[in-house]
This record gives C-alpha cells, structure tokens and sequence, in this order.
C-alpha cells in the first residue's frame, strides 16, 4: 500500500512537471508569468489602481509598481491620473495589452488541451471537480 506521503511526493512531482510544461505558453521573454498575471487581472476590469492590483495579486506595491511600469513602457498597460483625486493613478489595457491577453489565453488553452487529451470526457470532469476539492480547502489555508 502507498503511504500517503509517497503520493503527497508524487503529487508534487507531477506539479512541478506541469509548471515546467507551462514554461511553452509563454510566446516572448518580453512579459513574465507575473506580468501575465496582472494583464489577466486587468482585463477582468475595466481600470484598477495600483494598490487594487497589488492586492489581488498578493504582491507587494513596490513590485507591482516594477511589473506595471515595464508594461506602460511596453506599451500594454496605459497608466492616467484620477480627475478628482491626482494621488490616484489608474491602469488599465491598452490594445497591446488585451491583445497580448487573448493571445496567451489561446496559447495556453492549446497546451492544457494537449494535456488532457488521454482522458475521457468523464475523467476530465472528475479532474477538475477533483481539483475545485483541492482548492477550496487551501484558500482556508492562505
């Protein structure tokens, strides 16, 4: 029988296997996982301010801050100053941006589909009622 520790290990493994795969979703070196990640929390808004984004990816301002000036210089993300209120500053898409959004999004779509190609309809479901278990548990935990 297979100590629950010896899956808990293989479990691991396999995750770091699936983060090394998710290494190919990512089309230029020019944006970051962590770049990516706050595109994609952007473009479920339609403008957020820094400390708003900060939170949303438990990431600290100062870091934030770094990641969203490299994308303003880029050109994905357009930073403004709130009419009524100049300590305010918003961010929100730019066309590079949601285009860059859409684009990983397919990307990485064709990679996860790639993935679970062997599992039937069923399992796949299982899988991912398996995997909403999992965390729903540990968002208790953070």
């Amino acid at each position: 029988m297979v100590s629950i520790d010896d899956r808990l290990n293989e479990f691991e493994q396999l995750i770091h296997i699936a983060m090394r795969q998710s290494n190919r979703w990512m089309p230029c070196p020019a944006v970051s996982k962590q770049q990516f990640l706050l595109l994609a929390t952007l473009s479920g808004n339609s403008r957020m301010t820094v400390s708003e984004l900060a939170e949303e990816l438990s990431l600290s301002p100062s870091a934030t801050t770094i990641a969203i000036n490299r994308l303003v210089r880029d050109g994905r993300i357009i930073r403004t100053r709130d009419d009524t209120d100049r300590r305010v500053v918003w961010v929100e898409l730019s066309e590079l941006g949601r285009d860059t959004v859409i684009e990983l999004r397919q990307r990485r779509k064709m990679i996860l589909q790639a993935m679970l190609v062997n599992l039937s309809h069923d399992e796949t479901e299982q899988f991912v009622t398996t995997f909403r278990k999992m965390l729903s548990n540990a968002k208790d935990l953070g």
